[in-house]
Order: C-alpha cells, then sequence, then structure tokens
C-alpha cells in the first residue's frame, strides 16, 4: 500500500560538504507523493480544474546519515490516517534496503475560489491510508532571543508555477545562515505560515539554543512567512 519510485542522489543535489541539500531530499520525497496523487487521477492539472489545491502547512524531516553524489534510492510515500482540516502524509527514504531519511506532513486543502479550508471528510482523497510514522508535528514555540540576521530576497530560482516559494527551498534560505562548513542538517521542522511572493523581500531572524537553530522570516507587510527549528550534526568532510 506505500507508493514506491525509485531515484538516486544527482551529482547537482550535494553541496559543499559533497551531501545532498535538505532541499534535494524534499523534492526526492514530494516528487513520489506527486506521482502517487497522478497515478490516482489526482494530478496538479485535474486538482486546478477541480478549484481545489493542497498547500503544505508543515513539514518534519529527518536525515539518519549523509547521502553522496550517485547513492542509489527509493522514495517511499503514503497518505495518514486524517481529520479535520489537515492531510497528513508519510515518507521515506531507502537506500540499500536501510531507511536513511523519514518525514511526516501536514497539508490544507483550500477552494482555490472562496479560499476556504475543505474538510478531511468532505474530500475523497481515493488512496488507501496507514497509520502515520513515529515522527510527531508537535507545536512549535520559537525562543524569545531571536534577532535580525539579514534579508532574503525571493527570485526567478525559488518559485514555482504559482508565482510563489516553492517549499522545498526554504531549506536552501536558512542555510545561508548556518554554519554548514562540515555539518548537515540533520532534522528540519517548518511551518509555512503565509505565502512569499517572488519579489518578496524577507527578514531573517535566527537564534541559537539548546542546540537548535531557530528561525522567523517575515513579509515587508509584517506578516510571519515561516518558522523553522534546525539541528546539525558532524559530517565528513569530502576525501
Amino acid at each position: 500500500m506505500e507508493y514506491r519510485m525509485k531515484a538516486e542522489v544527482d551529482v547537482h543535489d550535494v553541496d559543499f560538504n559533497g551531501v545532498a541539500k535538505t532541499s534535494s531530499i524534499m523534492k526526492y520525497i514530494q516528487s513520489a507523493a506527486q506521482c502517487q496523487l497522478t497515478d490516482g487521477g489526482m494530478s496538479y492539472d485535474n486538482l486546478k480544474k477541480d478549484k481545489r489545491a493542497f498547500i503544505l502547512s508543515k513539514v518534519k524531516l529527518e536525515v539518519l546519515k549523509p547521502l553522496r553524489a550517485y547513492v542509489p534510492l527509493t522514495a517511499i510515500t503514503y497518505p495518514c490516517e486524517s481529520r479535520g482540516y489537515s492531510f497528513l502524509r508519510c515518507y521515506a527514504l531507502e537506500s540499500d534496503g536501510e531507511i536513511v531519511a523519514r518525514a511526516i506532513s501536514a497539508w490544507a486543502l483550500i477552494d482555490t475560489e472562496t479560499r476556504a479550508l475543505v474538510r478531511v471528510r468532505d474530500f475523497n482523497l481515493g488512496l488507501p491510508t496507514l497509520p502515520q510514522n513515529e515522527l510527531v508535528l508537535s507545536a512549535m514555540k520559537l525562543p524569545s532571543t531571536l534577532i535580525d540576521v539579514g534579508g532574503y530576497g525571493v527570485h526567478y530560482g525559488d518559485v514555482d508555477q504559482n508565482r510563489h516559494m516553492n517549499n522545498t527551498k526554504y531549506p536552501d534560505m536558512y542555510s545561508n545562515f548556518l554554519p554548514l562548513q562540515n555539518k548537515m542538517i540533520r532534522s528540519i521542522t517548518i511551518s509555512y505560515l503565509n505565502e512569499a511572493a517572488i519579489g518578496e523581500k524577507l527578514r531573517v531572524q535566527c537564534c541559537e539554543e539548546g542546540g537548535f537553530y531557530y528561525f522567523r522570516t517575515v513579509r515587508s507587510d509584517g506578516k510571519i512567512n515561516s518558522e523553522a527549528q534546525i539541528e546539525l550534526c558532524d559530517v565528513d568532510p569530502i576525501e
């Protein structure tokens, strides 16, 4: 009942430490999810015709080992039992029979005409569900010690066909402000609060506390764009 898709760490997807970027890992697992929806007759275009759109609300990703270029992967995904307005979905990356990354996400379904949220019980996803993995999307409380560390302009390379920053690009934005030499992102939780359109100038706030880095990005109109909690770990340098 899981959906599986073959993948590989592309050499263009690794950073200066020689490990797959967090944004690339998110792309691998979300591509599998999109393929499952498309195979089930729920492609992006079909949803658009029905005036529906899935919007990512929150994601938690754990990377269990560094993923180097050309490592073969199997992306695994499935929808979970859901209720209310949150459509839950789980993911994993497998390499040589070993789970090397796992994630869970919560999606909101909106009516694109009215912008109203659609309840899970009022929408037939048409796919079997499985119990969620052991990851938990708990509430995130950011410290009061956040300070401005710079700005970020949303540009061509960040946006998708909706002309908003794609959810997979957020880890790259945060990474610009992280000490990643011989480090990688071990875990990341992101809350997507208000979309960032192309041309938007975001203020980036950050602090380190209790072994985690915390981020908040704020739009020019004062609305919070995103919040994140990130844990780093050591990674062996490129030989």
